[in-house]
């Protein structure tokens, strides 16, 4: 008899050692450089790939990497459903606006899939953030207004061809 879900099988200590084999394993490839969930990380390397960007050091906390241009890109990514609802689009907090673009990525729940992402200038993004003061950050909600900007550069196809390619 074929198990069609394994998982279902498995004990939550199961479960969360092979999540940990996979991130140890994602960590040996280079796509992920912490212990963190993998949204972040996943998206930073594949906006570096993608864009041809260098990553910043972890010590780093105001962008993820530099582009060949000079210019110093924030990354937030988000995993989300389809349809997506409105509180999975919130971004983690910008604590700086010491960047000059933010890549926003938006991965699909089920596969980790590029849903959609888009390359925009900081002021930009300033301009549709909100002050959180119980995290002292600004946050943005990566909806259609935001990633379709006319200052946006949508990066969907060059963030999938990373991901393609690895």
């Amino acid at each position: 008899m074929t198990r069609l879900s394994p998982e279902k099988d498995q004990t939550i200590a199961e479960l969360l050692a092979g999540y940990s084999r996979t991130l140890a394993e994602l960590r040996r490839r280079g796509v992920v450089r912490t212990n963190n969930a993998p949204a972040g990380d996943y998206a930073e390397w594949l906006a570096a790939k993608g864009l041809g960007g260098e990553l910043a050091g972890n010590s780093v906390k105001s962008y993820d990497l530099t582009l060949a241009t000079g210019e110093r890109v924030q990354v937030k990514a988000r995993v989300v459903s389809e349809p997506a609802t409105r509180g999975q689009l919130q971004t983690s907090s910008f604590r700086s606006w010491d960047f000059d673009l933010a890549a926003l990525v938006l991965f699909r729940d089920t596969d980790y899939q590029v849903v959609r992402a888009a390359l925009v200038p900081s002021e930009v993004v300033r301009e549709h953030s909100r002050l959180s003061e119980h995290v002292n950050g600004d946050f943005v909600y990566m909806t259609d207004i935001l990633l379709g900007h006319a200052r946006a550069v949508d990066i969907t196809a060059k963030l999938r061809a990373a991901a393609e390619s690895a």
